[in-house]
């Protein structure tokens, strides 16, 4: 059986920490536990790790935790991204005017 790791999580309103995950577990359910945690949609989470701290994009969601080499008592830094509301916003807005046309 998989050992759980103990990451905490800093966001903007303080320090949480997860002990659901192990090496085994995904970005894809990283994400979402950090979204629970912060009251982020999945999609905006941005994730950062390590010193300086560098983001974890452009990953398949599928990558597991040990790939990253994360260990227990690590530290993220949780962010919200705001280009992926911006994209969101520009779809909407071009979903809106072409309902107009």
């Amino acid at each position: 059986m998989a050992e759980n790791l103990t990451l905490r999580i800093k966001t903007k309103h303080g320090i949480e920490t997860i002990n659901s995950l192990t090496g085994a577990s995904t970005i894809a359910e990283l994400r979402s536990e950090v979204s629970a945690l912060t009251n982020l949609s999945v999609e905006s989470v941005k994730l950062l790790s390590g010193f300086p701290p560098k983001p974890l994009t452009g990953l398949d969601l599928a990558t597991t935790l040990a790939e990253l080499h994360l260990k227990s008592g690590e530290t993220l830094i949780a962010e919200e991204d705001m280009s992926s509301q911006k994209v969101q916003l520009e779809k909407n807005y071009r979903d809106e005017v072409s309902n107009v046309i």
